[in-house]
């Protein structure tokens, strides 16, 4: 049989596409021919694929050879192909009914070595996501079957080496990928922060609830330590969770470093760009810092040095909770459901009372007005935190005692209405899980004041109900919001 098919995929952010591979050998001069819109690190797969098999001993064709990557109209990049197509040439050449059958219903993924070796690659778990939908078993290079471990329902094998996958076609079975114990993550405790139980509290709160926040301080306050601190107060993530957040650092540029069972902590130099921040690049579109904080925390330390479009940039992922990118005739969605935490000093100096500060009155007013009203609005919490905390530690709360709080607070809300409170839609909010009326009378004064805005009212309507869940009350009371209130308000 001259053609054979297989399939692969090709990847769009943190999703993965199918594309069918098709190995024509037919009359004509002897060469290799590859349509498709494929990149150069597709087209190159021609002299990788052919040195391989000449020093495999295996026989390569010597007559034209075609490769067709279909769909035609989507762009493919990377070196994963090279698996596909390499297998889709060999069963072509050998010309078999069965080694066509079983290739046909395949999805292979990895890079083949000069010396036949199948190289691990990024996007295993998107790619294994949509092989399921699509109904495929899968062979994965076996650097890679650690992740592919992590999927469940679905026929899964492990290669090391080109010449097991031309064994594997002619019915020497494949073993099945093994997984590996998660390494627990090394997440700095609550206890070493020294004094600040206003801090503390403050980011219990935030755990509780999902709740963003602004914390401005002097330097050496614990403004980092708390941040750092916040994912150890956060619970696991569940499994649909994991693979989720796995799935964004699997195609990341760095490739995948193990499963992912915490809340991710990302926090990137305040010199990020805009494309660094919310994703993107020539080709493929690669996850930026907050997709890699899906599902856990973005901190970014000294705002006042970030641009103000960049900060503003952020305003659309905290209300959607991911991000859509433009390329030529395509949208590409990805994930961005992120607990945000921001850090400043006061000022230039970093004085923490005016009468200390070396700045001129207009420079340490002007000192954070890169951050906008509207993004300040967003902000649910604001701390300001103090040099001036405790020496000595010793009774100070653990982050394993602070996670069952919180724990606790996030599994009533959950159970109430399916999400976090700071998920929860603010119109249904307001008009069947109101306040007391004690509670909507101090937000309406507050309102009419202008002290805050119509999201100002939501988002301590919120962060009221937090404190509920946080006390197990079942409904927020007036000294709930005027807590909310003082957690709220806008410090900078």
């Amino acid at each position: 049989m001259a053609l054979a098919k297989t399939h692969s995929v090709a990847l769009e952010g943190v999703s993965a596409l199918p594309v069918l591979v098709e190995a024509n050998i037919g009359p004509g001069l002897p060469g290799f021919y590859m349509v498709g819109l494929a990149d150069t690190a597709v087209s190159e797969s021609r002299d990788r694929i052919r040195t391989a098999i000449r020093n495999l001993d295996l026989d390569w064709p010597r007559s034209k050879i075609t490769i067709s990557l279909s769909p035609g109209s989507l762009r493919k990049a990377g070196s994963h192909f090279d698996a596909a197509i390499a297998l889709a040439v060999l069963c072509a050449h050998c010309g078999q009914a069965e080694p066509y059958r079983v290739l046909a219903n395949t999805m292979m993924l990895g890079e083949i070595g000069l010396d036949g070796s199948l190289r691990g690659v990024p996007g295993i778990l998107p790619a294994l996501i949509m092989a399921k939908q699509q109904g495929l078993r899968c062979i994965v290079p076996s650097e890679n079957q650690a992740e592919a471990a992590l999927m469940e329902g679905l026929e899964i094998y492990h290669a090391a080496n080109l010449m097991q996958l031309w064994n594997w076609l002619n019915g020497v079975p494949l073993p099945t990928p093994k997984g590996e114990s998660p390494q627990e993550p090394h997440i700095p405790d609550m206890a070493d922060l020294a004094g600040q139980d206003e801090a503390k509290y403050a980011a219990e709160v935030a755990a509780a609830g999902g709740h963003h926040m602004v914390i401005i301080g002097p330097p050496g306050s614990g403004k980092s330590m708390l941040a750092q601190r916040l994912p150890g107060i956060l619970p696991p993530l569940n499994r649909e969770q994991a693979i989720a957040t796995t799935s964004v650092h699997s195609v990341a540029e760095d490739g995948f470093h193990g499963s992912i069972h915490h809340a991710p902590f990302i926090a990137p130099h305040h010199s990020i760009s805009r494309a660094g921040l919310l994703g993107g690049g020539s080709g493929r579109v690669r996850p930026g810092a907050v997709s890699l904080a899906h599902n856990g925390v973005l901190f970014l330390d000294e705002i006042s040095e970030i641009p103000a479009r960049i900060l503003d940039s952020l305003r659309m992922p905290l209300e959607q909770r991911h991000v859509r990118l433009l390329r030529a005739r395509r949208e590409i969605i990805l994930p961005a459901n992120f607990q945000l935490i921001l850090a400043a000093n006061p000022c230039r100096c970093g004085a923490e009372e005016a009468q200390e500060c070396e700045c001129t009155s207009r420079q340490r007013a002007t000192y954070l007005d890169n951050l906008s009203g509207p993004m300040r609005d967003r902000l649910d919490i604001h701390l300001r935190t103090t040099g001036h905390g405790a020496v000595l530690n010793s009774e100070a709360e653990s982050s394993a005692s602070i996670a069952t709080r919180v724990a606790a607070a996030r599994e009533r809300s959950i159970a109430r209405w399916g999400v976090l409170n700071s998920h929860m839609d603010p119109h249904i909010l307001r008009k069947k899980w109101p306040a007391d009326d004690a509670g909507m009378a101090l937000l309406g004064v507050y309102l009419a004041e202008g002290r805050i805005t119509q999201r100002g009212v939501d988002r301590i309507l919120s962060l009221a109900w937090t404190l509920c869940d946080l006390e197990d009350i079942k409904r927020p009371q007036l000294d709930h919001i005027a807590r909310a209130l003082e957690l709220g308000e806008d410090l900078t």
